[in-house]
């Protein structure tokens, strides 16, 4: 049964170099709203594009408080470099860090991140691929580490698979009011104006009664299994998403 919709923020590209000067308007809104977001951080930063300022010395002892808070602390690949052109199991964008690549080598890429917050007093709790690229071979790695959730996904709402991973989907790059289901929100600040910031700051005040904290609904769905319901909403907002990118070419 499809309840009420609830809805969770994600953060992508968290690391040193980010647009620190947005995030701390955006972290104002998100504190005075009391909503506790996923942000996806990058262990070990190697994508110049995601440099878009100096690097913060303090970044972890920020991402040590942002978990103590109860935020959501989520292990965005290694390096955020990408070395394959395999879109993987989402299909979303035909280049990734992980997709494609043997399980020895992914196995090293997920450990070393893993290591990365180890060092730093910082557990991930979920996993967040770069590009939304991953394949078989990384979900069997990710089970192997220990990491058991994985923000990605089309499905209305979150269930657990065969190997025993909960998925909590991500389907929306933007508020929309939804009917139900459990809908997670990305946003990427690097390149947000003053009237991004403006508009998300609305868009918290319309939605914060229906927002959710991640180990909320992971604890709300730790049990459930996928259904005919799963597949076939999974089926179309795929289908929809390819449609929609085919037609702006």
């Amino acid at each position: 049964m499809v309840t009420a919709a609830k809805y969770l923020l994600r953060f992508d590209d968290i690391c040193p170099g980010m647009n620190w000067a947005v995030w701390r308007e955006v972290q104002c809104v998100l504190e005075g709203n009391g909503v506790r977001p996923l942000v996806a951080i990058v262990p070990d930063n190697r994508d110049a594009h995601l440099n878009v300022g100096p690097a913060r010395a303090d970044f972890w002892e920020q991402v040590r408080r942002w978990q103590s808070q109860g935020w959501t602390v989520g292990l965005h690949g290694y390096q955020h470099v990408y070395s394959t052109t395999e879109s993987g199991i989402m299909g979303r964008n035909r280049y990734s860090e992980f997709a494609g690549l043997g399980r020895q080598a992914q196995l090293c890429k997920i450990r070393q991140g893993i290591a990365v917050f180890a060092e730093q007093g910082v557990v991930p709790q979920v996993w967040v691929a770069p590009a939304h690229s991953f394949d078989e071979v990384t979900l069997e790695v990710l089970a192997e580490c220990g990491m058991r959730r994985i923000s990605d996904g089309y499905s209305v709402l979150p269930h657990v698979d065969a190997r025993g991973l909960l998925w909590i989907p991500q389907q929306l790059g933007r508020f929309r009011g939804m009917p139900g289901g459990v809908w997670t929100v990305c946003c990427h600040i690097n390149a947000w104006t003053p009237a991004n910031v403006r508009h998300f700051a609305r868009d918290m005040e319309r939605f914060v009664e229906r927002m959710a904290g991640f180990e909320e609904i992971a604890a709300q769905y730790a049990q459930r299994r996928p259904g005919l319901a799963d597949r076939l909403s999974e089926g179309s907002m795929q289908l929809a998403r390819s449609l929609r990118f085919a037609g702006s070419h």
